[in-house]
């Protein structure tokens, strides 16, 4: 029976009825349910984040987020494969409805964890509502497919094999040009090391901080190495769903106190996980530096260390102040992949189903 041969609202409350009674959903649900009330008490109560300055609802809220989408990413085509089996379901309308229920469902079920992260702290609107309607955004698209797949596919195990082919491909093929791009040779960098000169004369050292009295830089030290160009396929990265999710909010740092070794030490950290991908993507669309140079005698100057702080990359603040937020890329790539594979499943003959 299919949506057109019966009435909508009856049909859909069907539907919605047939998820809930599924064994394999109610089992999935609860542990969504159970994994984000302990991730959300293990960041809340932990000493990590209990740190002056640190925002622990905003990092729990994080948490649960990424870890319902990993869900409806990974759970929703064998949920709604087992769904489609106890009630007889064919036709895309009715497979749509199967997929949406069960992603939109599983996101509901860990709405109290995430009430309280949000107001363990207060998190501001700014970040939790564009974070809810990118991962909204993720359900629609991972229903979509799944409704697709099943709805056109002849052979339920080929629809399973290909929904999940269809929501791999979202990450696997980001991840592969990103890995292509690593291998290849990149970009050499110079690094310029200038080295302090240290005096034969132990009166010349300072006995306090063990560093020369009136430093003097002068041997240099010259060094290569190569680093991959992400920004030339830098666009794949907000494409992967995890990473759309964080590339919609704002990404943020924070400085907090850390106490080591009896010292309180400022340290500065992404706010939260969203911030921690948001900066790793943002950071590729920036060109490696080339010429990099180090002297110790600077260094000792403004930091009263000699710690060398080879380049490894853009600093945070440089990428949160240099790059945009590429959530409408990934947003395009990802409606590219998906218009793809949906084009795919419609139009080649072996796979159509027969009704």
């Amino acid at each position: 029976m299919t949506m057109s041969k019966t009435a909508i609202v009856p049909r859909v409350l069907a539907l919605i009825s047939a998820v809930a009674r599924t064994p394999l959903w109610v089992t999935v649900a609860s542990t969504v349910a159970a994994l984000s009330l302990v991730a959300v008490a293990l960041t809340l109560y932990s000493e990590g984040t209990s740190l002056e300055g640190l925002d622990s609802g905003r990092m729990a809220f994080s948490f649960v987020v990424l870890l319902v989408l990993a869900f409806v990413l990974f759970t929703t085509p064998a949920i709604s494969d087992r769904v489609r089996d106890l009630i007889g379901a064919k036709g895309v309308v009715d497979s749509l409805v199967i997929a949406f229920t069960v992603g939109g469902s599983l996101v509901v079920a860990a709405v109290p964890a995430g009430l309280w992260a949000l107001l363990a702290t207060g998190v501001d609107v700014a970040v939790w509502a564009p974070a809810l309607g990118a991962l909204a955004v993720e359900v629609i698209v991972v229903a979509v497919l799944v409704g697709v797949a099943f709805g056109t596919v002849a052979r339920t195990g080929v629809a399973t094999a290909i929904a999940y082919s269809a929501i791999s491909s979202l990450i696997v093929l980001p991840l592969l040009a990103l890995t292509t791009v690593a291998f290849m040779p990149g970009v050499e960098q110079r690094i310029t090391v200038t080295s302090m000169d240290w005096p034969d004369d132990q009166n010349e050292i300072d006995p306090v901080t063990g560093y020369p009295l009136n430093p003097v830089c002068k041997s240099k030290n010259v060094q290569t190495q190569r680093f991959p160009q992400y920004n030339l396929v830098w666009a794949v990265a907000p494409t992967l769903p995890f990473t759309l999710v964080s590339e919609a909010v704002e990404p943020a740092m924070v400085e907090f106190t850390n106490d080591v070794f009896g010292s309180m030490t400022p340290t500065t950290s992404p706010v939260d996980l969203f911030s921690t991908l948001s900066i790793e993507s943002r950071g590729m669309q920036l060109p490696v530096v080339e010429d990099f140079a180090y002297s110790e005698c600077v260094a000792l100057e403004e930091t009263g260390q000699l710690y060398i702080d080879f380049y490894s990359g853009p600093q945070p603040q440089t990428v949160i102040d240099s790059t945009e937020s590429g959530f409408g890329v990934g947003l395009v790539g990802q409606a590219t992949i998906s218009a793809a594979w949906i084009i795919g499943m419609l139009t080649v003959p072996r796979l159509r189903r027969r009704s």
